[in-house]
């Protein structure tokens, strides 16, 4: 080998022992993205959301790495464990999470516009129920689990404030199923009432899933503060002023249209419109003083 064919050969080998650094250089950081259960299986709460996570990752030169909870809590736990970098919750998960693990919000979800929704108590439709829960008292309930703010924390705080344990007010007292298993209790009869909240109970109807008539309402909130998008405690400020400025700009963009029913974007937050939550969660003594 001469000495040009040597240089040509060393040349060669220095950028291959070259490449793989500069591909580390240029491959994009990966967003692991979490959601709550908010479809009625897995599988569709993915295939609704992972185009709309899809285009905010695209928008910050990212790419994304998503992942369905089986309930509630455990998103609330992923975050705070910094198992993912961002979740979309509902507002008392946000809570656990900011609480046990530091997490952060960054954006409110807007549903028909508001940044609010109502937890709800639903019936077996054939109940003479005049007033909740004065008349229900020796039925049965289905709770949902309890990282669920509308299931869970808003009913029981309710029924604290009245001087009520439900564990012993109603005659079953159950906690732990998904909203639309406990919607559907309440239809086929397993249970007399059931908590959930105005949005999801909405969008079944909407899906034609249950009829507006299927149960009833017995039992509805002052307006809560929506669900959230946070992100783990330790994601550089950067990025989640990214994250947070393109799910803003996607409000007014055509992917918005992609929203599943009823939600119509997302706006920046602050944790001020939460610490009601808090007090119902010390309340409960679901969460503890330092």
């Amino acid at each position: 080998m001469d000495r040009r064919q040597f240089i040509r050969v060393s040349a060669g080998s220095a950028a291959m022992l070259a490449m793989p650094a500069i591909a580390r250089a240029q491959a994009k950081p990966v967003i692991k993205v979490g959601l709550g259960p908010q479809q009625a299986t897995q599988a569709d709460t993915k295939r609704v959301w992972e185009p709309i996570y899809k285009f905010v990752c695209d928008k910050i030169g990212a790419d994304l790495q998503l992942q369905v909870a089986n309930d509630w809590a455990g998103i609330a736990t992923a975050l705070a464990n910094e198992q993912i970098d961002v979740a979309q919750m509902g507002p008392w998960g946000y809570v656990l999470a900011r609480i046990n693990g530091g997490a952060r919000i960054i954006n409110t979800m807007l549903v028909n516009g508001n940044p609010y929704y109502k937890a709800i108590i639903v019936a077996r439709p054939d109940l003479n129920i005049a007033k909740f829960p004065d008349d229900a008292k020796g039925m049965s309930i289905q709770m949902l689990d309890v990282g669920s703010t509308s299931g869970w924390l808003v009913p029981n705080y309710m029924m604290k404030q009245k001087g009520i344990d439900p564990k012993t007010y109603f005659s079953r007292y159950a906690e732990g199923a998904s909203a639309a298993a406990a919607q559907m209790a309440t239809i086929n009869g397993q249970v007399d009432f059931a908590t959930g909240w105005d949005t999801h109970r909405n969008i079944m109807i909407k899906n034609g899933t249950i009829k507006s008539d299927s149960n009833k309402v017995v039992w509805e909130s002052d307006p809560l503060p929506n669900e959230v998008v946070a992100v783990r405690k330790g994601l550089d400020d950067t990025t989640a002023k990214k994250l947070q400025d393109a799910f803003v700009a996607l409000t007014g963009d055509p992917i918005a249209k992609d929203l599943p029913y009823p939600y119509t974007g997302f706006v920046a937050a602050t944790h001020e419109p939460y610490v009601i939550l808090e007090t119902m969660g010390y309340a409960l003594g679901a969460l503890k003083k330092s």
